[in-house]
């Protein structure tokens, strides 16, 4: 695959998404209390549905608020938001009402997506105040959700029939326009907003192919566990679509070792620390 003929992400997954059977398995999330699990075909169908919904809601260029933990919607809610022609900007689940406020206050999102009470929770005073938000949509059911007609829930979005008028074709993004915004912890202050394009993300994935070849024999298997909303994992996603990976989601880093258990994974990304007290834990239960 030349990643250099993509002008965007959106056209990176539906070109793979063409190639691949519709049928085929694609994500899942290991959660027992929370089960999900997209073929290709659905994840396609669900993006378009959702980038539906927010094409009503938004105008070209604007920010889409993504407060989630890692799960299946998260990648079909990153690139509903692209297509709209929106930009994301994925926030940390940990983050305090305080944190999410100024996010909020910065970045302006005409879209807030979270994925269940308690990330709402953590929202729904700021959502009151910013009268700029206009669509409020949440992963699983609230148990309140005073919006008038402001809330949708995704469940409910991707039940609707899809026709192929309803398929949004996005042909003004370029490789220069902007995929997301991702907040940086401030050390010094408040955290700065660095705009991330579709082309610096495809370059980026340019190198991870060159890495991920050799490990290649067959359909790869990822799971995945760092922040989303991290710059990292965010591009990871991208190398996972681009080589028709399945991707597990696990369902917390405490339940890890079950996970890789479970999914088997033949790629796991993570940062050295992980690897570190992996290696010493591994030497550990060998001196026992």
């Amino acid at each position: 695959m030349n990643l250099k003929e993509f002008n965007s992400l959106v056209d990176l997954f539906f070109h793979q998404a063409e190639k691949e059977n519709s049928q085929t398995p694609f994500l899942e999330w290991l959660n027992p209390k929370n089960k999900k699990k997209f073929t290709w075909g659905e994840t396609s169908a669900n993006i378009h549905k959702l980038a539906k919904v927010l094409k009503e809601n938004i105008v070209d260029g604007d920010r889409c608020l993504l407060v989630s933990e890692n799960r299946p919607e998260w990648l079909i809610a990153d690139l509903a938001i692209m297509l709209a022609n929106g930009i994301t900007v994925p926030a940390y689940t940990t983050y305090t009402e305080k944190d999410y406020k100024y996010l909020v206050e910065d970045s302006q999102p005409s879209v807030i997506i979270v994925s269940n009470d308690e990330m709402h929770n953590k929202l729904k005073n700021i959502i009151q105040e910013k009268g700029f938000i206009k669509k409020i949509i949440t992963f699983d059911e609230i148990q309140e959700a005073d919006y008038e007609n402001k809330y949708l829930n995704f469940n409910s979005i991707i039940k609707n029939t899809l026709n192929e008028n309803d398929k949004i074709k996005n042909l003004t993004l370029k490789r220069n326009s902007a995929a997301c915004i991702i907040y940086t912890s401030g050390t010094g202050g408040n955290p700065k907003g660095v705009i991330l394009s579709h082309g610096g993300i495809l370059n980026n994935l340019e190198g991870a192919q060159e890495i991920l070849k050799p490990l290649i024999d067959k359909r790869p298997i990822f799971l995945t566990w760092l922040p989303l909303s991290h710059s990292y994992e965010h591009t990871v996603q991208f190398a996972q679509i681009a080589v028709g990976a399945k991707v597990f989601y696990a369902e917390k880093i405490e339940k890890l070792l079950d996970n890789i258990s479970e999914a088997k994974p033949t790629i796991m990304t993570a940062v050295p620390r992980f690897y570190q007290n992996l290696y010493n834990k591994i030497n550990m239960n060998m001196k026992k």
